[in-house]
């Protein structure tokens, strides 16, 4: 298992903040510590349109296969917390 930490600004254009080999699935633990949402999803993710961090909070989700998850926000810049589990097959 490789763990990498890492903050990655996100702003009004999707960002790419993980991405995934085709062989390992990867569980990435995502903190907002700002006071505005980021919204995460594919390259096409809106604010509208994306699964929403709200402020404070933390999820963690899955990505494998050579899957790319991206985030955006609403206005401005946010730094997201990405703790990025790479789990070995």
């Amino acid at each position: 298992m490789t763990f990498i930490a890492r903050e990655i600004s996100v702003g009004t254009v999707a960002t790419p903040i993980g991405t995934a080999t085709p062989k390992n699935t990867h569980e990435l633990t995502l903190g907002n510590d700002y006071n505005k949402a980021i919204y995460i999803g594919g390259a096409d993710v809106t604010v509208g349109g994306g699964y929403s961090i709200p402020k404070t909070q933390h999820v963690t989700v899955k990505i494998g296969n050579g899957d790319v998850l991206y985030a955006i926000t609403n206005t401005g810049t946010a730094d997201l917390h990405v703790y990025d589990f790479q789990l070995d097959p």
